[in-house]
């Protein structure tokens, strides 16, 4: 239950009648109660979500025949059309995190492959930090192995690539928006040995910002969280212009980290975030997956 899973298994409504018995069907009865309140909640948000896009696109329709009509009303009319495509990317982004969430938190084995984080984080990282190349911030991509594994392969997960990409780019790009100008963001790759056939990976972002309120901590990766004016915006004008125009505006919404969250999960991982503690101000968010075996 405390992983969000509130389904609970037909074996604690069988333990008989006595008293440990009785209170697991209590228990079982309320996990049940949860589920189905997760699911409708959900489930309304979603159509609601799909609902919303008819009229939008009506009002799209009819923004494009009145400037036959209204020559004089430009202006006004590309307000409009700009607050109607907000809308529904929105909507697009509410549509998707429902969808990951419906997914009971299982990536489906037909969508996964193998995928090296370090070359994935590196890709992401250079990608975004040319979109943010006014602030000179600068990307570094540690690699911190364990001394019991010198291969590539400790860096090799099973997981949906186009999904993790996803995941991890709104990740730093959240890193870089709110980092420093001439600063650094990094991230740092760890091979966690947990027995002698398992391992995780722990990836960290680390950023060079104002860092956030430790009781805001668990906030951020809820849905529409949007925390201060400086945890949400470039700081450069180019920067702003550059981030607008591309297709990842969950930033904006307060969806991206949530969406991460959502993704990550699916992967049976975990995602936090925390102030460092180096003597340098910043957040790092760490995200634990497992490896493949």
């Amino acid at each position: 239950m405390s992983e969000g899973n509130y389904l609970a298994g037909d074996d604690l409504s069988q333990l008989g009648d006595d008293e440990l018995g009785i209170l697991a069907k209590d228990v079982a009865g309320l996990s049940n109660r949860l589920a189905d309140s997760e699911m409708s909640r959900k489930q309304m948000l979603s159509d609601i979500s799909h609902e919303l896009r008819s009229p939008l696109a009506r009002l799209e329709v009819a923004t494009e025949l009145t400037r036959d009509y209204a020559p004089n009303a430009t202006h006004y009319l590309d307000r409009i059309q700009k607050e109607s495509t907000r809308m529904n990317e929105l909507i697009g982004q509410i549509i998707h995190i429902q969808s990951l969430q419906m997914q009971r938190y299982v990536a489906r084995p037909e969508d996964c492959e193998s995928i090296d984080i370090a070359m994935l984080l590196d890709e992401i990282g250079q990608d975004v930090s040319f979109e943010f190349y006014d602030k000179h911030v600068e990307w570094q991509c540690l690699r911190n192995k364990d001394n019991s594994s010198d291969d590539e392969l400790s860096y090799l997960i099973i997981g949906n690539r186009e999904q993790l990409h996803s995941a991890f780019e709104n990740v730093i790009r959240n890193a870089f928006i709110h980092s420093n100008s001439h600063s650094i963001v990094s991230s740092k790759i760890e091979t966690i040995k947990l027995t002698h056939q398992t391992s995780t990976l722990k990836i960290s972002i680390i950023d060079q910002g104002a860092g956030i309120d430790n009781d805001n901590l668990e906030r951020i990766f809820q849905p529409f969280v949007r925390l201060d004016a400086s945890r949400q915006r470039p700081t450069s004008p180019t920067a702003n212009s550059i981030a607008n125009k591309t297709s990842k505006k969950e930033d904006g919404y307060g969806l991206g980290l949530a969406i991460a969250q959502a993704i990550i999960a699916a992967h049976k991982g975990q995602i936090s975030a925390r102030n460092r503690e180096d003597g340098v101000t910043g957040l790092v968010v760490e995200i634990v997956l497992p490896v493949s075996t």
